[in-house]
C-alpha cells in the first residue's frame, strides 16, 4: 500500500507539475478540480490519519520503552504519567530534528537507527544458532510463497461465528490483530507514502519497485526470522524446562529468568523483546547493555517516526510547500506529542484499545480514498503508455459537479434524484433508446419504493429490510445497465465496473449525470440538422457542438451553460 501511494504521487507530482500533496493523487481522475473542495476533504483526511498513526505508534512504544526502562532500573514505575514524560522527551528531540529539516535532523537519524537496528540484529545472528536462523529463513521464505495465496483472502469466517464445537474458536483474532495492523498500516499510507515520493525523483518504477518493496520485504523477512525464530526457540526451551505462568523465575511476573529462559507465552508484550534480547550475554552486565542498546533504538525509531510525520503534515497543511514554515513544523510536531497524551491518559488501563480504535477507526476512512487511488494509478500508466487517451469522449457534466459548483437548480436536481431518480433516469434512458419515457419510469420505481417500504415495513415485520436491500440491486444493475449503453454508445472512457460503484455510492449524483448528458447530446445532434439544413453562411445555427468541442480541457459543458447561450 505504500508503494502504491508512493508511486502514484511521485509519478503524477514530477510528470505533471502538481503539488506533492495527497489531493494530486486523484488528478488522473478529475484534473483540475484537486484544487477545489474535495482536494481540501482528502489532504485533511490526510492529515488526520497521519496524526493518528504517529500517535498510535507513539502510544504503544512508550508502553514498551517504560517497560524497558524499568528492566534497566527497577525503581521506575510502569505507570501513565512516567509514558506521557517518554511521550513528550521524543517530542521534544523530534521538535529539534524536525526544524532542522530532512537532510540534516531527519536523514541523520534515520541512519543512525538503521545503523543501531542492524547491530542488534547481526549481533543476536552470529550469537545465536546461526546455521539454524539460515534455515529458518529460507523454510520461513517458502511457507510465505505457499501460505500467500491462502492467508491472503482468509477472515476466520468460522471462527468469528464462535460455535465451534470444542469451544476452542478465537473469536476475536481478526480484529484485535488483523484488522487492527490494516487499520494501522493504512493510517500510516499517506506519511510513508508522500515520504518515499519525495525522495524518489529520478527513479524508474522499476527501481522504485526494487528499493521500496523487494529489498525492503527481503530484509524484513530476515529480521522476523531471527528474532521470530529466537522467541519461538526460547518458548520451546522454556516449556522442555517446565517453566510455568506461575514459576517464580521465567514466569508471567518474573523479574529475573530461569538459565536465561522465560516462558513468553505468559509475559506481557512490552515485557518480550527484553526478555529475548537478555539472554545473549555472557554475563548480566552485557544483557543489560543490550537491552540499553534496544532502548536507545525504540526511542530514535519513534523520534524519526515522528519527526517525519510532522513535516509531512505540514506539507499537507502548506499545500505541498518542501519547506513548510517552522512555526508549523513546531505546531504539528506539539500537537502529535498531546493527542498521543490525550489518548494515553484518556485510555488509563485501558489505553491501548484506545490506540487501537483510533487507528482502525482513521484507517477505514482512508480506505476508500486507497481504492481510488489504484484506479487513479492503473489509469495514469495507462495515459502514459498511449492506451488512453484523457481527453477523449467523456460525460458531458462531471458526476460531483452538484459539489464543485454548486448552484440552487443543480442541488434542486439532486434533492429531486435522491427520492424520485426514476425522473432522470427515464430521461437518460428514452433519449438514447429513442422511445417513450414511462417504461424507465416503472422500471426504475418499483424496486426502488418497493426497498424503501421493506425498510419502513421493517418495524412490523422483521426481514422485510433484507428483502429490500435484495430487490434494491436490481435498481442499481437497471441504471448501470443504462450508463454502460450510454458509455458504449459514445465511446466514453470508462467501465461497467465504475459505472456500478457510481449508482452504487451516488445514484443521485450518476442520475442527474446522465440526464444532462443526454439533453445536451440530444440538442447537439437537432443543432448539427440545423446546420445541414441552413444555407452556407446564414448564422442560424445555434453552434451548440461547437461550444462542446470548443471548451477548455478539463472543463464539462453543463445543460446550464446550454440554456445560457
Amino acid at each position: 500500500m505504500y508503494v502504491i501511494v508512493g508511486m502514484l504521487l511521485g509519478f503524477i507530482a514530477f510528470r505533471n507539475d502538481v503539488p506533492m500533496t495527497m489531493r494530486s493523487c486523484l488528478y488522473p481522475l478529475i484534473g483540475n478540480k484537486i484544487y477545489g473542495t474535495l482536494g481540501d476533504i482528502i489532504d485533511t483526511l490526510s492529515i488526520v490519519c497521519t496524526m493518528f498513526g504517529v500517535c498510535t505508534s507513539l502510544g504503544l512504544g512508550v508502553v514498551q520503552i517504560n517497560a524497558g526502562i524499568r528492566r534497566v532500573n527497577p525503581n521506575v514505575e510502569v505507570s501513565v504519567s512516567n509514558q506521557i514524560i517518554i511521550i513528550w522527551s521524543i517530542t521534544a528531540i523530534a521538535t529539534v530534528s524536525v526544524i532542522s529539516g530532512i537532510k540534516v535532523g531527519i536523514r541523520r537519524l534515520s541512519e543512525i537507527c538503521f545503523a543501531f537496528g542492524m547491530f542488534i540484529m547481526l549481533y543476536v545472528f552470529f550469537y545465536d544458532d546461526t546455521w539454524f536462523l539460515l534455515n529458518l529463513y529460507v523454510q520461513s521464505i517458502g511457507y510465505y510463497f505457499q501460505w500467500f495465496v491462502q492467508l491472503g483472502f482468509h477472515t476466520d469466517a468460522f471462527a468469528q461465528l464462535g460455535n465451534a464445537p470444542d469451544g476452542k474458536q478465537a473469536t476475536n483474532w481478526m480484529d484485535d490483530w488483523t484488522i487492527f495492523y490494516w487499520g494501522w498500516w493504512i493510517a500510516w499510507s499517506p506519511f510513508v507514502g508522500m515520504f518515499i515520493a519525495r525522495i524518489s525523483r529520478g527513479r524508474t518504477i522499476k527501481e522504485f519497485i526494487n528499493y521500496t518493496m523487494t529489498l525492503p520485504v527481503l530484509y524484513s523477512f530476515m529480521w522476523f526470522c531471527i528474532f521470530g525464530g529466537a522467541g519461538i526457540k526460547m518458548e520451546r526451551d522454556a516449556a522442555i524446562a517446565n517453566i510455568t505462568c506461575s514459576s517464580p523465575l521465567g514466569g508471567a511476573n518474573s523479574t529475573a529468568s530461569f538459565n536465561g529462559l522465560y516462558r513468553l507465552s505468559c509475559r506481557a508484550k512490552s515485557d518480550m523483546w527484553f526478555d529475548v534480547i537478555q539472554q545473549y550475554g555472557l554475563s548480566p552486565h552485557v544483557g543489560t547493555f543490550m537491552s540499553v542498546v534496544s532502548l536507545v533504538s525504540l526511542v530514535l525509531y519513534f523520534v524519526t517516526s515522528s519527526d517525519s510525520g510532522s513535516l509531512i503534515i505540514d506539507t499537507l497543511g502548506s499545500n505541498g510547500d518542501p519547506e513548510p514554515p517552522v512555526i508549523q513544523r513546531i505546531f504539528w510536531a506539539l500537537t502529535e506529542g498531546a493527542a498521543a497524551t490525550a489518548l494515553l491518559s484518556a485510555g488509563g488501563v485501558h489505553a491501548l484499545k484506545a490506540l487501537q480504535a483510533v487507528s482502525v477507526s482513521s484507517g477505514l476512512i482512508y480506505t476508500v480514498i486507497l481504492n481510488f487511488m489504484c484506479i487513479a494509478l492503473w489509469r495514469s500508466l495507462k495515459i502514459e503508455s498511449g492506451d488512453l487517451d484523457p481527453n477523449g469522449p467523456k460525460f458531458s457534466s462531471d458526476l460531483l459537479s452538484a459539489l464543485y459548483k454548486p448552484s440552487c437548480k443543480k442541488i434542486s436536481k439532486v434533492l429531486v434524484a435522491i427520492v424520485a431518480p426514476w425522473w432522470s433516469i427515464s430521461i437518460a434512458g428514452s433519449k438514447l433508446y429513442n422511445c417513450k419515457r414511462w417504461p424507465f419510469m416503472v422500471a426504475v420505481a418499483v424496486p426502488f419504493y418497493t426497498c424503501v417500504i421493506c425498510q419502513i415495513l421493517q418495524v412490523i415485520e422483521p426481514g422485510l429490510a433484507y428483502i429490500g436491500w435484495a430487490i434494491s440491486f436490481g435498481f442499481f444493475a437497471y441504471c448501470t445497465g443504462i450508463r454502460a449503453n450510454m458509455r458504449a454508445k459514445f465511446g466514453i472512457n470508462g467501465n461497467m465496473v465504475e459505472d456500478f460503484f457510481a449508482v452504487l455510492l451516488l445514484y443521485p449524483l450518476a442520475a442527474v449525470q446522465m440526464a444532462d448528458h443526454m439533453k445536451i447530446t440530444d440538442l447537439i445532434e437537432k443543432d448539427s440538422n440545423m446546420e445541414a439544413g441552413s444555407t452556407s453562411g446564414s448564422g442560424e445555427s445555434l453552434g451548440l457542438k461547437h461550444l462542446v468541442e470548443e471548451k477548455p480541457s478539463g472543463d464539462s459543458c453543463s445543460c446550464e451553460d446550454i440554456v445560457k447561450v
